[in-house]
């Protein structure tokens, strides 16, 4: 790997971007293509704009590394609205994580949790109107038939494990990587979810779930993991 970029440079980004659709609020949805390396895969956050030290953690990897050294695509917001708003859900109420085109789509909604300390899941969100309603749905669906990525990962919060349903060698190394528990299924239906819609599509996803944690604290303890998976070899 190239050396990392000196941390008192670390304050903006020296990476080129590439706009691949517009929010519902008209914001810009971009990417950073991978700049090196072959089958490429692709790492993103933010498709939950609460789930803020995902963002936050991806973002200072990602800012550690000369761009010559970015071997995956990465995304740091699939919800740029929500990520603003502090919502779960996008500007429309939709939770994107439930709007993908799969064969067990259920447009009756989808209910979570107010914030990590709450027992309940008693909040109620849209799985939108129809699978694939909304515009940042759409745009991923066809940047990821464009670039035809090897692999997919997907960081959120903050069930604090790694969910790998073929428990593949990539999901083994990311999970010790970052120190969390691999499993093969989360507990719990997903119907529209992002991982249903790859696995349909024979694209290995894996789901990094970080435990309940700050961004500073996140920053901290997973620079190094997720520094090494923006440059993973396989």
């Amino acid at each position: 790997m190239s050396a990392l970029r000196p941390r008192s440079d670390r304050g903006h980004f020296c990476h080129p971007h590439t706009q691949y659709g517009a929010t519902e609020l008209g914001a810009p949805l971009f990417y950073f293509p991978a700049q090196s390396g072959d089958k490429h895969g692709i790492v993103m956050a933010g498709t939950h704009g609460d789930e803020v030290a995902a963002v936050v953690a991806l973002s200072c990897a990602l800012r550690a590394l000369p761009p010559s050294a970015l071997r995956h695509h990465v995304i740091l917001a699939v919800n740029p609205d929500g990520c603003q708003l502090g919502l779960r859900a996008n500007a429309r109420g939709v939770d994107l994580n439930r709007n993908f085109a799969t064969a067990n789509w259920d447009g009756s909604g989808t209910t979570y949790r107010w914030n990590s300390e709450a027992e309940a899941r008693d909040v109620r969100l849209s799985t939108g109107s129809k699978p694939g309603s909304e515009k940042e749905t759409r745009a991923l669906c066809r940047l990821i038939a464009e670039l035809q990525p090897a692999w997919a990962v997907s960081i959120h919060e903050p069930l604090a494990c790694v969910e790998d349903p073929d428990d593949s060698t990539l999901g083994q190394w990311l999970a010790g990587q970052l120190q969390l528990p691999l499993v093969n299924d989360i507990g719990y239906q997903t119907p529209g979810s992002f991982g249903t819609w790859c696995a349909e599509r024979s694209l290995p996803c894996i789901t990094v779930e970080l435990p309940p944690v700050s961004a500073d604290a996140a920053s901290e303890t997973y620079l190094q993991a997720l520094i090494q998976l923006l440059t993973y070899e396989q």
